[in-house]
């Protein structure tokens, strides 16, 4: 365990510890910051409690995860559509 490191991050004002390889502290570190960015954006938008802040955050970002997959998957459909055509017009220049 000579790779992992102990760290506590701070999320909207409450610390939480993790463990984590080293290599992954700065990745740890940037979402930590970008959620509290997120959380103080809610909280000036909205007048919500901590929990109903820290719920709406985690519905934003687990929507976010999920347009992501979402785009993955289409921009891996439409490079094996490409691949696909480009055979077909390979196979369709021996015809003629």
């Amino acid at each position: 365990m000579a790779d992992m490191l102990n760290i506590h991050l701070t999320i909207g004002g409450q610390k939480y510890p993790f463990t984590v390889k080293r290599s992954d502290e700065e990745l740890y570190r940037k979402a930590e910051r970008e959620t509290n960015e997120m959380i103080s954006q809610i909280k000036a938008a909205f007048q919500l409690d901590d929990k109903g802040v820290l719920a709406y955050a985690a519905v934003l970002l687990a929507l976010d995860k999920l347009e992501q997959a979402t785009s993955r998957n289409i921009d891996d459909d439409m490079a094996e559509l490409t691949r696909i055509n480009r055979l077909l017009e390979s196979h369709l220049a021996k015809l003629k």
